[in-house]
């Protein structure tokens, strides 16, 4: 699974802080829809989708980009 930031107004992909791209190929490559979310906030890359690209899929996932996700790298509290 590949995972990309597009923006929603403009429909190009992310290549890194303040550059787009028109294609997938030109854009980043996220391991992870966290470490999109983590990107997007940080350099506040905020009209963006998350987009999943996985060959076993014939389409694109696409997902907005919520600011409770912000939090996703962040390790869960430990209970005792």
């Amino acid at each position: 699974m590949r995972v990309f930031l597009r923006n929603t107004k403009t429909r190009l992909f992310c290549a890194g802080a303040d550059r787009w791209a028109v294609t997938r190929e030109q854009a980043l490559t996220f391991d992870n829809v966290a470490q999109a979310t983590d990107f997007a906030f940080n350099e506040n890359v905020l009209e963006a989708e998350i987009v999943l690209r996985c060959d076993l899929l014939s389409r694109e996932v696409v997902m907005p980009l919520l600011p409770e996700w912000r939090d996703l790298c962040q390790p869960a509290p430990v209970r005792a």
